[in-house]
Protein backbone atom coordinates (compact mmCIF):
# COMPACT_ATOMS: atom_id res chain seq x y z
CA UNK A 1 0.00 0.00 0.00
CA UNK A 2 1.11 3.66 -1.16
CA UNK A 3 0.59 6.79 0.59
CA UNK A 4 -2.65 5.11 2.62
CA UNK A 5 -4.33 3.99 -0.45
CA UNK A 6 -5.14 0.80 -0.70
CA UNK A 7 -3.42 -1.93 -2.72
CA UNK A 8 -5.60 -3.15 -5.59
CA UNK A 9 -3.18 -5.33 -6.95
CA UNK A 10 -2.66 -7.18 -3.38
CA UNK A 11 -6.60 -7.51 -4.25
CA UNK A 12 -5.84 -9.40 -7.06
CA UNK A 13 -2.91 -11.18 -6.22
CA UNK A 14 -0.62 -9.09 -9.06
CA UNK A 15 2.19 -6.69 -9.14
CA UNK A 16 2.21 -2.97 -10.10
CA UNK A 17 4.02 -4.53 -13.30
CA UNK A 18 1.24 -6.84 -14.63
CA UNK A 19 -0.43 -7.25 -17.81
CA UNK A 20 -4.22 -6.54 -18.88
CA UNK A 21 -4.08 -10.14 -19.57
CA UNK A 22 -2.65 -11.28 -16.33
CA UNK A 23 -4.90 -8.87 -14.71
CA UNK A 24 -8.06 -10.81 -16.13
CA UNK A 25 -6.90 -14.24 -15.00
CA UNK A 26 -6.31 -13.61 -11.57
CA UNK A 27 -9.62 -11.88 -11.40
CA UNK A 28 -11.45 -14.77 -13.22
CA UNK A 29 -9.57 -17.39 -10.78
CA UNK A 30 -10.39 -14.96 -7.50
CA UNK A 31 -13.92 -14.55 -8.27
CA UNK A 32 -14.56 -18.51 -9.14
CA UNK A 33 -12.97 -19.33 -5.59
CA UNK A 34 -15.14 -16.66 -4.45
CA UNK A 35 -17.67 -16.86 -6.01
CA UNK A 36 -21.04 -17.14 -3.68
CA UNK A 37 -22.12 -19.91 -5.68
CA UNK A 38 -19.13 -22.12 -5.09
CA UNK A 39 -19.42 -20.23 -0.70
CA UNK A 40 -23.17 -20.28 0.33
CA UNK A 41 -24.02 -18.37 3.28
CA UNK A 42 -20.76 -17.21 3.42
CA UNK A 43 -21.24 -13.46 4.21
CA UNK A 44 -17.08 -12.96 4.22
CA UNK A 45 -16.86 -14.90 0.70
CA UNK A 46 -19.52 -12.34 -0.26
CA UNK A 47 -18.05 -9.55 0.42
CA UNK A 48 -14.79 -10.39 -0.68
CA UNK A 49 -16.09 -11.56 -4.04
CA UNK A 50 -17.56 -7.42 -4.24
CA UNK A 51 -14.38 -6.15 -3.21
CA UNK A 52 -12.47 -8.58 -6.04
CA UNK A 53 -15.06 -6.94 -9.05
CA UNK A 54 -14.25 -3.86 -7.46
CA UNK A 55 -10.70 -3.61 -7.89
CA UNK A 56 -10.73 -5.40 -11.25
CA UNK A 57 -13.76 -2.43 -12.50
CA UNK A 58 -10.70 -0.07 -11.87
CA UNK A 59 -7.50 -2.63 -12.83
CA UNK A 60 -9.33 -3.31 -16.07
CA UNK A 61 -9.99 0.14 -17.47
CA UNK A 62 -6.26 1.71 -18.77
CA UNK A 63 -8.05 5.05 -18.02
CA UNK A 64 -8.70 4.38 -14.13
CA UNK A 65 -5.64 2.41 -13.53
CA UNK A 66 -3.50 5.27 -14.83
CA UNK A 67 -5.22 7.74 -12.47
CA UNK A 68 -4.92 4.69 -9.73
CA UNK A 69 -1.27 4.09 -10.20
CA UNK A 70 -0.61 8.41 -10.05
CA UNK A 71 -2.92 8.53 -7.30
CA UNK A 72 -0.93 5.80 -5.11
CA UNK A 73 2.34 7.83 -5.99
CA UNK A 74 1.16 11.15 -5.34
CA UNK A 75 -2.15 11.22 -2.78
CA UNK A 76 -3.98 14.36 -2.54
CA UNK A 77 -3.64 15.53 1.01
CA UNK A 78 -6.88 17.63 2.72
CA UNK A 79 -6.55 21.21 3.48
CA UNK A 80 -6.72 21.16 7.03
CA UNK A 81 -5.08 18.13 7.82
CA UNK A 82 -3.02 17.20 5.47
CA UNK A 83 -3.93 13.66 5.37
CA UNK A 84 -5.77 12.03 2.23
CA UNK A 85 -9.34 11.54 2.89
CA UNK A 86 -9.06 7.94 2.19
CA UNK A 87 -6.21 7.36 4.74
CA UNK A 88 -7.14 5.47 8.26
CA UNK A 89 -5.81 6.51 11.43
CA UNK A 90 -1.97 5.05 11.70
CA UNK A 91 -1.56 5.30 8.44
CA UNK A 92 -2.44 1.88 6.97
CA UNK A 93 -5.52 0.65 4.93
CA UNK A 94 -7.20 -2.44 4.69
CA UNK A 95 -10.40 -4.53 3.59
CA UNK A 96 -12.41 -2.64 6.36
CA UNK A 97 -10.38 0.19 6.64
CA UNK A 98 -11.47 3.80 6.03
CA UNK A 99 -9.34 3.63 2.15
CA UNK A 100 -10.94 0.64 1.29
CA UNK A 101 -11.36 -1.27 -2.19
CA UNK A 102 -14.99 0.50 -2.00
CA UNK A 103 -13.42 3.81 -1.18
CA UNK A 104 -11.39 3.65 -4.55
CA UNK A 105 -14.51 2.56 -6.58
CA UNK A 106 -16.96 5.31 -5.16
CA UNK A 107 -13.94 7.87 -5.65
CA UNK A 108 -13.86 6.16 -9.22
CA UNK A 109 -17.08 6.35 -10.43
CA UNK A 110 -18.81 8.95 -8.36
CA UNK A 111 -21.29 8.61 -5.24
CA UNK A 112 -24.37 9.63 -7.36
CA UNK A 113 -24.48 13.78 -5.57
CA UNK A 114 -23.92 16.52 -7.90
CA UNK A 115 -20.79 17.81 -8.00
CA UNK A 116 -16.92 17.38 -9.58
CA UNK A 117 -15.23 14.12 -9.64
CA UNK A 118 -12.20 13.14 -7.08
CA UNK A 119 -9.88 14.99 -9.53
CA UNK A 120 -12.44 18.11 -10.32
CA UNK A 121 -13.55 17.00 -13.11
CA UNK A 122 -17.81 16.05 -13.61
CA UNK A 123 -18.27 12.46 -14.34
CA UNK A 124 -19.80 12.33 -17.43
CA UNK A 125 -19.64 8.57 -17.79
CA UNK A 126 -21.55 6.28 -16.13
CA UNK A 127 -23.16 4.12 -18.57
CA UNK A 128 -21.52 0.08 -19.41
CA UNK A 129 -21.68 -1.81 -22.36
CA UNK A 130 -21.29 -5.62 -22.07
CA UNK A 131 -21.88 -9.07 -23.98
CA UNK A 132 -24.01 -11.98 -22.37
CA UNK A 133 -24.34 -15.30 -23.91
CA UNK A 134 -27.59 -17.09 -23.08
CA UNK A 135 -28.95 -20.64 -24.17
CA UNK A 136 -30.50 -21.31 -27.31
CA UNK A 137 -33.83 -22.32 -25.94
CA UNK A 138 -33.93 -19.18 -23.18
CA UNK A 139 -33.62 -16.97 -26.18
CA UNK A 140 -36.16 -18.75 -28.09
CA UNK A 141 -38.73 -19.33 -25.45
CA UNK A 142 -38.30 -15.52 -23.88
CA UNK A 143 -37.14 -17.53 -20.73
CA UNK A 144 -36.34 -15.05 -17.51
CA UNK A 145 -32.57 -16.12 -16.88
CA UNK A 146 -30.26 -14.26 -14.07
CA UNK A 147 -26.76 -13.52 -15.55
CA UNK A 148 -23.41 -11.97 -13.92
CA UNK A 149 -21.01 -9.91 -15.25
CA UNK A 150 -16.74 -9.54 -15.06
CA UNK A 151 -16.83 -7.27 -12.43
CA UNK A 152 -20.09 -6.65 -10.85
CA UNK A 153 -20.60 -8.84 -7.43
CA UNK A 154 -24.29 -9.29 -7.99
CA UNK A 155 -26.29 -10.94 -10.53
CA UNK A 156 -28.52 -9.61 -13.34
CA UNK A 157 -31.88 -10.67 -13.73
CA UNK A 158 -33.39 -10.82 -17.79
CA UNK A 159 -36.57 -10.72 -19.11
CA UNK A 160 -35.34 -12.20 -22.39
CA UNK A 161 -38.27 -11.24 -25.61
CA UNK A 162 -39.67 -14.84 -26.75
CA UNK A 163 -37.39 -15.38 -30.38
CA UNK A 164 -34.66 -13.57 -29.16
CA UNK A 165 -31.61 -13.74 -31.49
CA UNK A 166 -27.90 -12.49 -31.20
CA UNK A 167 -26.68 -8.97 -31.74
CA UNK A 168 -29.84 -8.08 -29.98
CA UNK A 169 -29.45 -4.79 -28.09
CA UNK A 170 -30.69 -4.67 -24.39
CA UNK A 171 -31.37 -1.46 -22.27
CA UNK A 172 -31.39 -1.72 -18.44
CA UNK A 173 -31.90 1.73 -17.40
CA UNK A 174 -30.23 2.83 -14.32
CA UNK A 175 -27.79 0.00 -13.92
CA UNK A 176 -24.75 1.40 -14.73
CA UNK A 177 -21.85 3.33 -12.79
CA UNK A 178 -22.97 5.93 -10.59
CA UNK A 179 -22.74 9.25 -11.85
CA UNK A 180 -21.98 11.92 -9.95
CA UNK A 181 -24.37 14.57 -11.49
CA UNK A 182 -28.42 13.56 -12.11
CA UNK A 183 -28.58 9.24 -12.23
CA UNK A 184 -27.08 6.18 -12.28
CA UNK A 185 -25.48 5.37 -15.83
CA UNK A 186 -27.25 2.68 -18.26
CA UNK A 187 -26.46 -0.79 -18.88
CA UNK A 188 -26.47 -1.73 -22.72
CA UNK A 189 -26.24 -5.71 -23.39
CA UNK A 190 -25.65 -7.13 -26.44
CA UNK A 191 -27.38 -10.80 -26.30
CA UNK A 192 -25.13 -13.61 -27.52
CA UNK A 193 -26.71 -17.25 -28.11
CA UNK A 194 -24.81 -20.15 -27.80
CA UNK A 195 -25.83 -22.78 -30.83
CA UNK A 196 -27.84 -25.80 -29.60
CA UNK A 197 -26.94 -29.49 -30.25
CA UNK A 198 -30.46 -30.01 -30.97
CA UNK A 199 -31.98 -27.29 -32.74
CA UNK A 200 -31.48 -24.98 -35.17
CA UNK A 201 -34.05 -21.84 -36.45
CA UNK A 202 -35.47 -20.60 -39.94
CA UNK A 203 -37.52 -17.70 -38.64
CA UNK A 204 -40.43 -18.70 -35.96
CA UNK A 205 -40.00 -22.11 -37.19
CA UNK A 206 -37.36 -25.03 -35.44
CA UNK A 207 -35.85 -27.40 -37.06
CA UNK A 208 -35.04 -30.26 -35.35
CA UNK A 209 -34.31 -34.52 -35.07
CA UNK A 210 -35.32 -37.90 -34.17
CA UNK A 211 -33.46 -41.34 -34.30
CA UNK A 212 -35.17 -43.94 -35.36
CA UNK A 213 -34.33 -48.17 -36.23
CA UNK A 214 -34.85 -49.81 -39.39
CA UNK A 215 -38.15 -51.23 -38.27
CA UNK A 216 -39.36 -48.29 -37.04
CA UNK A 217 -38.47 -46.63 -40.67
CA UNK A 218 -39.52 -49.44 -42.75
CA UNK A 219 -42.90 -50.69 -40.26
CA UNK A 220 -43.70 -47.39 -38.47
CA UNK A 221 -43.66 -45.90 -35.12
CA UNK A 222 -44.75 -43.15 -33.05
CA UNK A 223 -41.60 -41.88 -31.07
CA UNK A 224 -40.79 -38.99 -28.93
CA UNK A 225 -38.98 -35.98 -30.33
CA UNK A 226 -37.25 -33.43 -28.34
CA UNK A 227 -39.07 -29.86 -28.90
CA UNK A 228 -38.06 -26.15 -26.87
CA UNK A 229 -41.08 -27.11 -24.34
CA UNK A 230 -40.09 -31.11 -23.67
CA UNK A 231 -40.53 -34.00 -25.50
CA UNK A 232 -44.32 -34.82 -28.47
CA UNK A 233 -45.07 -38.08 -29.61
CA UNK A 234 -44.52 -37.88 -33.41
CA UNK A 235 -45.86 -41.04 -35.88
CA UNK A 236 -43.75 -42.47 -38.20
CA UNK A 237 -45.34 -43.63 -41.30
CA UNK A 238 -44.28 -47.16 -42.46
CA UNK A 239 -41.34 -46.59 -44.93
CA UNK A 240 -40.31 -43.39 -43.91
CA UNK A 241 -37.06 -42.10 -45.75
CA UNK A 242 -33.93 -41.15 -44.16
CA UNK A 243 -34.00 -36.90 -43.93
CA UNK A 244 -38.21 -36.45 -44.00
CA UNK A 245 -39.61 -34.23 -42.25
CA UNK A 246 -42.63 -34.05 -39.77
CA UNK A 247 -44.50 -31.08 -38.84
CA UNK A 248 -45.86 -30.52 -35.57
CA UNK A 249 -48.13 -27.40 -36.40
CA UNK A 250 -47.67 -24.58 -33.67
CA UNK A 251 -45.12 -25.60 -31.72
CA UNK A 252 -42.36 -23.39 -32.96
CA UNK A 253 -41.37 -19.85 -31.67
CA UNK A 254 -44.68 -17.59 -30.66
CA UNK A 255 -43.02 -14.33 -30.86
CA UNK A 256 -45.27 -10.66 -32.88
CA UNK A 257 -48.94 -12.69 -32.86
CA UNK A 258 -47.64 -15.29 -34.82
CA UNK A 259 -46.35 -18.76 -33.96
CA UNK A 260 -43.91 -20.73 -35.86
CA UNK A 261 -43.70 -25.03 -36.46
CA UNK A 262 -41.36 -27.77 -35.27
CA UNK A 263 -40.29 -29.57 -37.89
CA UNK A 264 -38.22 -33.01 -36.97
CA UNK A 265 -36.31 -34.69 -39.58
CA UNK A 266 -36.29 -38.47 -39.38
CA UNK A 267 -32.38 -39.88 -39.42
CA UNK A 268 -32.53 -43.61 -39.46
CA UNK A 269 -29.87 -45.62 -37.68
CA UNK A 270 -28.29 -48.43 -39.11
CA UNK A 271 -27.28 -51.66 -37.02
CA UNK A 272 -23.39 -51.99 -36.92
CA UNK A 273 -23.11 -55.23 -35.54
CA UNK A 274 -25.59 -57.65 -37.59
CA UNK A 275 -25.08 -61.76 -36.22
CA UNK A 276 -25.47 -64.32 -38.97
CA UNK A 277 -29.01 -65.36 -38.72
CA UNK A 278 -29.54 -61.36 -39.10
CA UNK A 279 -27.25 -60.87 -42.29
CA UNK A 280 -29.09 -64.04 -43.61
CA UNK A 281 -32.60 -62.53 -43.40
CA UNK A 282 -31.40 -59.23 -44.72
CA UNK A 283 -30.06 -61.31 -47.90
CA UNK A 284 -33.03 -63.17 -48.31
CA UNK A 285 -34.82 -60.18 -48.81
CA UNK A 286 -32.19 -58.64 -50.96
CA UNK A 287 -32.41 -61.20 -53.06
CA UNK A 288 -36.30 -61.39 -53.42
CA UNK A 289 -36.70 -58.03 -54.33
CA UNK A 290 -33.86 -58.30 -56.73
CA UNK A 291 -31.02 -55.54 -54.60
CA UNK A 292 -27.74 -55.48 -56.43
CA UNK A 293 -25.40 -56.65 -53.49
Amino acid sequence: MAGGVADLYAALGVPESASAEEIKRAYRALAKRWHPDANPGDRGAEERFKQIGQAYEILSDPDKRRRYDALRRSPVPEPETGAPPWASSGGAAAWGGSASVEDLFSMFFGSGEAGPGPFGVPDQGGDFDSEVWVSFEDAALGNPVTVRLEGRPQPLKLNLPPGAESGLRMRLAGQGAPRRRGRRGDLFLTLKVRPSERFSRRGLDIHGFVEVNLAQALLGARVQAPTLRGSARVGVPAGTQPGTLLRLAGQGIEAEGRRGDHFVEVRVKLPTDLDEPEKAAILGMARRRGWAL
